[in-house]
């Protein structure tokens, strides 16, 4: 399949699909304003280059980390040996090859006819690498992320995205693919301003003895749009996944994630937690499947969620499906609500006001999702920015990176 047939099926398929097709969750749904073709066009052509530079640095020396890739519309720098940044139109044959088809998902199918880049990361048998890469969204920017790891390999990646446009959608498109033996670490933190939007999709396929631990930080954008497909479909494979979600004033966040135990031996895990003010509005959408004959299998999923205004709202939706009902282990829970009153009288008294007690309770249950990422300055970077939106910081401009409270988050 050449790139014109390739698009001209996604356009197709964009235009069939239903939004959703679990029933459970066509009543909670979140619709993104999608550009058109020539609003995609334009944006191309008119991001600021200078500005994103200028936000890269500012990042750069607020994070104290140095991006191996900054991507925009209107400025690329790749520093990384192992990533190739081409033009969709350029992959030919790879299209075919592609774990994210038309026909799967409307969202996958218009990113799929409507990115202009993708950006392949390829990591070598047994080699191990690091990653740190910043999407800056100056105007509509679409794109693939296509990571293929070989046999043992490991591959520890940290992705930020921040945004300078108003009204504008970041929507990535990222695809692994893990062979036997290998690990992928990957943490996500957004913190668009707050006219922004991410419609963030991935799919995962992952091999024999390999391991996915995918950490989702959902901090910024006025609307956020999270869709996974994570397949553990090789003997023994694991997949344990953190999504950690952050909302005040009007934020919007519908995040669904999908989870197929396909063989035997295989395990997946999904915890959310997600601290709610405002009038902020969550819909998580949790789904397990345990596929026919995959005995010793193990699937989990827990949602939590800490509301702190009576405006706020939470949808805890954990849905979960076993074709093999013999020798597997599935469980599944939900929970919200508000601080616990007693709790906060405990602590207050012992001689802390309630505003310095509700910040340590948002604190610990922040600490205990965020503990879960494995890099190091990932942890420090998304722990320092969501603690400080505990002192009323704005979203959407990374502050100062600071030490204060990172102490809560305890290693693996």
């Amino acid at each position: 399949m050449d790139y014109q047939e390739f698009r001209k099926d996604a356009i197709e398929q964009y235009s069939l699909l239903p939004d959703e097709t679990n029933e459970l969750y066509k009543k909670y749904h979140t619709d993104i304003p999608l550009p058109s073709e020539e609003e995609l066009i334009s944006a191309r052509a008119s991001g600021a280059q200078r500005e994103v530079e200028a936000l890269s640095r500012a990042i750069e020396g607020k994070t104290g980390l140095k991006f191996d890739v900054i991507f925009s519309n209107s400025f690329v720098k790749n520093q990384s040996g192992f990533v190739k940044i081409r033009r969709m139109s350029e992959l030919g044959e790879l299209l075919d090859r592609k774990i994210y088809k038309n026909s799967e998902n409307k969202l996958a199918a218009f990113i799929n006819a409507n990115s202009r880049d993708a950006i392949m990361i390829d990591i070598q048998k047994g080699a191990k690498e690091k990653l740190n890469m910043l999407f800056i969204n100056d105007s509509h920017l679409f794109f693939e992320c296509i990571f293929n790891l070989g046999e043992e390999s490991k591959l520890d990646v940290f992705q930020v995205f921040s945004s300078t446009a108003n009204g504008s959608v970041a929507a990535p498109l990222q695809e692994f693919s893990l062979e036997k033996g290998s690990h992928l670490e990957f943490a996500l933190l957004n913190d668009g301003n707050d006219r922004s939007v991410l419609m963030h999709l991935s799919k995962g396929s992952i091999g024999e003895k390999a391991k996915l631990n995918a950490n989702f930080v959902y901090n910024g954008s006025k609307t956020t749009k999270s869709v996974n497909f994570l397949d553990a479909k090789g003997l023994e494979s694991e997949i344990e996944v953190t999504e950690i979600i952050y909302g005040t004033k009007e934020q919007r966040f519908d995040v669904n994630t999908h989870m197929l135990n396909s063989v035997e031996g295989s395990r997946t895990k999904l915890n959310t937690g997600a601290i709610l003010d405002g009038s902020s509005l969550c819909q998580l959408k949790g789904y397990a499947k345990i596929e026919k004959y995959a005995k010793a299998a193990f699937s989990n999923i827990n949602q939590r969620g800490i509301i702190l205004n009576e405006r706020a709202h939470m949808d805890a939706l954990p849905d979960m499906s076993i074709d093999y009902s013999d020798q597997v282990s599935a469980t599944h829970s939900a929970a919200t609500s508000p601080i616990d009153k007693e709790a906060l009288f405990y602590i207050s008294s012992r001689g802390i006001d309630e505003a310095s007690a509700r910040k340590m309770f948002v604190a610990s249950f922040i600490s205990k999702y965020l503990s879960n990422i494995g890099n190091a300055h990932a942890k420090e970077i998304a722990s320092s920015i969501m603690l400080s939106r505990i002192d009323g910081a704005e979203f959407g401009a990374i502050k100062d990176i600071s030490p204060k409270g990172v102490w809560l988050t305890a290693s693996k």
